[in-house]
């Protein structure tokens, strides 16, 4: 036994040795919504982000349930990343987030923002993932005109001052000249600006309405599908969520898919890489979503053609 002794004195030691090492400091990722419209961006974010298994990262998710003011709240503390699912968001987290890299999902009109000097290379703290839903606007007016030939004149609903609006406006008028369509529109600054909705369409002899990129309109999916189901019109959504929640059809890329592709590159800043080198990406994919049962419940009939091309048909 005396001759083991030195073995297990030094084999201890090394032990003891081991259970000195520091564990790596923790590091929050903070990812900020400004309501329920855009959550599934931020919980597809954090649920494969945390499946990377990242040693000392943590992922909180701060929710501020429709409420921009409330934004601010989310802010502060030792933070080494901010993750934010749109504009509004965004430019929170940009103007109160002392030098603290930011990390766009599904920010529209990226250079319109100013938030990056170009999408190559974004050079300073801000970078993420585009989700094209301004300039998607137009495709989409092209999309409804197929599914519903005889509607001649839609309704956009749309909230001034946003960023994204110009452009989405824009390419929605160039559309409906190509297509031989007239437009009306509603402006909603805030929810209250709904309460007049079904009123307009019946004004504007409207055959539906075309939702456009506005943090106010997708945190208040569910008032704005119920007037326009009230007004008997169809409503073209942002993507396939909206298709599942009530929408006639949408076009774009899902908040959970550009959540997933968002945490891919949360990783690489969290390993080191300098968010003002990293691109804004483009979404990975787009998706047509129609719902055949809002189309049965108004009356109408989709073109079989469109529902062909369809990557997603809710019954």
């Amino acid at each position: 036994m005396k001759t083991r002794a030195p073995w297990v004195a030094w084999w201890l030691a090394l032990l003891l040795l081991g259970g000195c090492h520091e564990a790596p400091a923790e590091r929050e990722v903070r990812v900020v919504v400004s309501g329920p419209g855009r959550l599934a961006r931020a919980q597809a974010f954090a649920e494969r982000l945390r499946g990377y298994g990242l040693a000392g990262v943590r992922v909180r998710v701060c929710d501020a349930e429709g409420e921009a003011a409330r934004l601010a709240d989310c802010l502060g503390g030792p933070v080494a990343l901010y993750v934010t699912v749109g504009g509004v968001e965004t430019r929170t987290a940009v103007e109160g987030g002392g030098e603290v890299p930011v990390l766009y999902v599904g920010l529209a009109a990226s250079l319109d923002w100013g938030f990056v000097e170009r999408l190559s290379r974004p050079g300073g703290r801000v970078s993420g993932v585009d989700n094209n839903y301004a300039e998607l606007s137009g495709k989409r007016l092209q999309l409804l005109r197929l599914a519903l030939p005889e509607v001649r004149r839609v309704l956009v609903l749309y909230q001034p001052g946003v960023v994204p609006t110009a452009r989405g406006l824009a390419s929605v008028r160039g559309a409906a000249e190509a297509l031989g369509l007239e437009l009306a529109y509603h402006p909603v600054r805030a929810v209250g600006d709904l309460e007049g909705l079904e009123a307009r369409v019946a004004q504007t002899g409207a055959g539906a309405v075309l939702l456009l990129p506005s943090y106010v309109l997708e945190n208040h999916l569910d008032d704005v599908l119920a007037r326009t189901n009230a007004a008997g019109v169809p409503l073209v959504g942002l993507d396939a969520a909206q298709v599942r929640a009530g929408a006639l059809l949408a076009y774009g890329a899902t908040g959970a898919a550009m959540g997933r592709q968002a945490a891919r590159m949360a990783r690489q800043l969290l390993e080191g890489y300098p968010v003002s080198e990293m691109p804004v990406e483009r979404p990975q994919q787009m998706s047509l979503a129609l719902n055949r049962g809002v189309a049965r419940r108004l009356g109408l009939e989709l073109d079989p053609r469109l529902l062909d091309l369809a990557d997603e048909v809710v019954p």
